[in-house]
């Protein structure tokens, strides 16, 4: 269920969990029962990063003399996205797993993902830094130029638009990537598509980004912690909204035409992909007879 909207309640009956939390709670709940683990999680996810900090730091103290040198110095830092996109995939999935409430094994969960979506990680990770790249070229630009003309003030709202929308489609690639076994090229058009499906869960998952993150740019340094803190919760956050609405509108309809049953929508799958050892199948079980009491001896209630 998303962090305000239910999205897997099916209609009338008796729920096995008649108590049922509001998702805003269990959310909560979730995320401090899980506090140690994610806080680990987020020193390995930071750890992806070290090569990106490193070619910053490197471009921070040493001044571009040529354009070779700037050329270099880009070219790199897109390849660092080999790294990083496959390491978003495990962290992604550890999260995942956390917000569907599995069992989880964080080493061997995050390098498992990292292999498994290898390709597709790799490929995403150097589109993000490309995209990154073009956006810091354009955005400077545009905007000096429409210093002068005011017409380049068109592309530079088109600039941020394109911005906007490539974010939140980020609240749905990495997820899709691990739970699914869909082309590159099919992930992001249904990303873009799930965007215009529920609008206000991507606005939601921005608004609470964009807000955390510019608190934590006001208080800093005395924020610094927060750089252990938010990537964590911020992906839980993305899990817990959007991959039911995956489950609901991707996962779902794909098994139905096939006849088929998703194994996302069990609570009894295993995430290896075997089958679980018992079901509950109440449909099919017969009420015991109880024997006819005799009047004799002591009844315990």
């Amino acid at each position: 269920m998303g962090l305000f909207s239910n999205y897997e309640k099916v209609g009338p009956g008796i729920s096995k969990n008649p108590e049922e939390k509001l998702p805003f709670v269990r959310f909560f709940e979730l995320y401090f029962s899980h506090f140690s683990r994610l806080i680990m999680l987020n020193f390995l996810f930071i750890l992806a990063f070290l090569p990106f900090a490193g070619i910053m730091l490197a471009e921070y103290y040493m001044e571009p003399s040529s354009y070779a040198y700037v050329i270099l110095y880009y070219v790199l830092f897109v390849l660092t996205g080999i790294f990083v996109g496959p390491c978003v995939c495990g962290f992604t999935k550890v999260i995942r797993n956390i917000s569907c409430e599995r069992p989880i094994f964080l080493w061997h969960d995050f390098w498992k993902a990292f292999r498994q979506n290898f390709k597709q990680g790799a490929v995403m990770g150097v589109i993000d830094m490309t995209f990154y790249v073009a956006m810091s070229i354009a955005y400077p630009l545009y905007y000096q130029m429409s210093t002068s003309n005011s017409m380049f003030f068109i592309p530079f709202a088109i600039c941020i638009v394109c911005t906007v929308l490539f974010l939140m489609m980020h609240f749905y690639i990495y997820l899709l990537i691990v739970s699914t076994n869909l082309s590159l090229w099919k992930i992001i058009k249904n990303s873009f598509f799930l965007i215009a499906i529920v609008p206000k869960i991507s606005v939601i998952n921005l608004a609470v980004t964009a807000a955390l993150l510019i608190l934590t740019l006001i208080l800093f340094p005395f924020s610094a912690f927060m750089l252990v803190v938010l990537p964590s919760f911020l992906g839980l956050l993305y899990a817990f909204n959007c991959f039911p609405i995956i489950r609901k509108y991707v996962i779902q309809p794909w098994y139905e035409a096939r006849g088929e049953e998703a194994p996302e929508l069990s609570y009894a799958d295993n995430d290896d992909g075997s089958e679980a050892v018992f079901k509950d199948t109440p449909e099919t079980e017969v009420p015991v007879e109880q024997p006819k009491s005799s009047g004799k001896g002591k009844k315990i209630r």
